[in-house]
């Protein structure tokens, strides 16, 4: 699973792990799942996005999950997601999914999950739910290496 940070100068987002120069998003966590998520797998996932939204000194507002990589999703995983998300609202966290294929999309629509993961559509990408968080919260860029 890799945690993206925004390439700078760009509205492009990539993995900081291996990209430290990237810029975090304050009170905005964005993951991006390197594989189809299914049932052998859907746990892990979402137990890797629990972990670091706790581990931050501040709670993220925003759970971004890029999907692109993601080519499939199956039933159990896309509603382990809608249960990931139900569990970040109530710790005041919202989940807004992004950048799926449209088989995935299709999945998370046929089990009416959608609403709960931000509502999906194919326009919407990382770089789009992250400025839409900032014009309604005021939030800033931390560039962790200046």
């Amino acid at each position: 699973m890799a945690v993206l940070g925004r390439i700078p100068g760009t509205r492009r987002f990539s993995d900081y792990e291996r990209h430290p120069d990237n810029e975090l998003i304050a009170r905005v966590a964005i993951f991006r799942p390197e594989a189809s998520l299914l049932y052998f797998n859907v746990e892990h996932v979402c137990e890797s996005i629990r972990d670091r939204v706790r581990s931050g000194t501040v709670r993220p507002k925003l759970v971004v999950l890029d999907l692109s990589a993601a080519a499939h999703v199956d039933v159990q995983s896309a509603q382990t997601l809608a249960e990931l998300a139900e569990e970040l609202k109530g710790a005041g966290s919202l989940m807004h999914v992004v950048e799926a294929r449209s088989s995935v999309r299709d999945r998370l629509r046929s089990g009416c999950l959608d609403p709960k993961l931000g509502g999906i559509n194919r326009f919407t990408t990382v770089a789009d739910a992250v400025e839409s968080f900032q014009r309604d919260e005021g939030t800033i860029v931390l560039n962790l290496h200046e």
